[in-house]
């Protein structure tokens, strides 16, 4: 199960969803969702737009991970790239844009 909680307003993620709510897709969607004939097609056009957007990167991150860990490359470490690889994706996904 997932943690419930409240974003703080400098998150990148609200950021974003600020910038959204302040864009032309977000005003059609609103409009549209409110027609119930058309609620289901405009939430799922934004739903669909979002998971779009984090599946794109999702793939170009992994593109850019290279699979030894900074332990096995900077002190040849053998054997310790599969968590450090881990680690590094992580982090990536949770750094802002």
């Amino acid at each position: 199960m997932h943690e419930m909680r409240a974003f703080k307003p400098t998150e990148p993620v609200m950021v974003a969803w600020k910038e959204y709510q302040a864009s032309d897709d977000f005003a059609n969607s609103q409009k549209w969702a409110r027609h119930p004939a058309h609620t289901e097609g405009s939430l799922w056009a934004a739903f669909l737009a979002g998971f779009q957007a984090a599946t794109e990167r999702a793939a170009m991150l992994h593109e850019s991970i290279n699979p030894a860990s900074d332990e096995e490359r900077l002190n040849e470490t053998p054997g310790a790239g599969a968590m450090g690889a881990v680690v590094e994706y992580r982090d990536l996904i949770r750094a802002p844009q």
